[in-house]
């Protein structure tokens, strides 16, 4: 991987949000940020791919900050090093040239490394990732223009594989950031919280006379971040990815998106006939905020 990239996209990632515009009236509830939100994207260093995603890049030019959801590369997990740095450095030569906005990341899956022997702690295999996606840490917040972020990290070890989990040091920080019960807070985190999306899952099989949702598909213990979510009263939206699905649930006050993939079916059509898609979002001066499923190959 060429550092001089790498040091252009950390660069990319801590930009200030400026020139916001003022699209309503003073007095009125106006946009104050439009997002791109962009999951699954899952780039791989192959020429045609990346010529299709400088459609859906060129599509969100308009928007202030783009999101990354996770899986933001194809796959670089139990990967050789050389398949590794050739995703990261496609991914850097990529956003140089097609992304010129503000940006931030969380990991999916698929972009956290080979779990490595002897290390059990949340961060095993994504060390080098979250420097390379220029993040400040595996889980993170940002207040922007009178909104928090609050971004999750679900993808955990389980054997030489992963599961959606929530660690005991992320949930000990959640409890310190649910004392702001007044800034309208959008969240985030690449496996699902609350979706309907596993229970649709045309794979998912009757067992023993119940529907059992594999941890692989929504996150374990996810009613911890919901609790906390409901109790705090301030979570607006909370946004998530991975299963490659569209749906949005209105639960205790948060309304739970699960936003698609930008690659579809991994580059190859609709996945259970979902296209193609990224989703904009526009967050209020009031605390609301309004979505729009970008169909980008259309």
């Amino acid at each position: 991987m060429n550092p001089s990239r790498r040091n252009i996209l950390a660069g990319l990632s801590s930009l200030p949000l400026l020139n916001i515009p003022k699209v309503f009236a003073e007095g009125a509830p106006r946009r104050v940020l439009r997002i791109a939100y962009f999951t699954d994207i899952h780039l791989p260093p192959i020429p045609e791919v990346n010529k299709r995603a400088e459609k859906a890049f060129a599509k969100a030019r308009n928007c202030d900050l783009f999101l990354f959801g996770g899986d933001n590369v194809m796959a670089i997990d139990h990967k050789p090093e050389a398949d590794i740095l050739a995703h990261y450095d496609n991914w850097a030569s990529f956003t140089k040239a097609n992304l010129h906005k503000p940006f931030r990341c969380i990991l999916g899956n698929h972009d956290v490394e080979q779990w490595p022997e002897g290390d059990d702690s949340p961060a095993a295999g994504k060390k080098r990732p979250i420097e390379f996606f220029g993040m400040k840490n595996r889980y993170w917040t940002e207040n922007i223009e009178g909104w928090r972020i609050l971004a999750l990290d679900t993808v955990h070890r389980h054997e030489n594989s992963f599961y959606g989990f929530l660690d005991q040091e992320q949930l000990g920080w959640l409890d310190e950031q649910m004392k702001d019960t007044r800034t309208p807070t959008l969240a985030l985190g690449h496996m699902p919280l609350l979706s309907v999306t596993a229970l649709a899952d045309s794979g998912l099989k009757v067992k023993d006379n119940t529907l059992p949702i594999s941890c692989s598909s929504e996150v374990s213990n996810a009613r911890e971040a919901i609790s906390r979510f409901r109790k705090a009263g301030n979570i607006k939206l909370c946004l998530s990815g991975h299963t490659h699905m569209i749906d949005r649930c209105d639960y205790a006050g948060t309304s739970y998106i699960c936003a698609g993939a930008v690659c579809g079916g991994w580059w190859n059509g609709a996945n259970q006939g979902f296209p193609p898609a990224y989703f904009e979002i526009d967050l209020m001066s009031d605390g609301t905020f309004q979505t729009r499923t970008i169909y980008w190959e259309d």
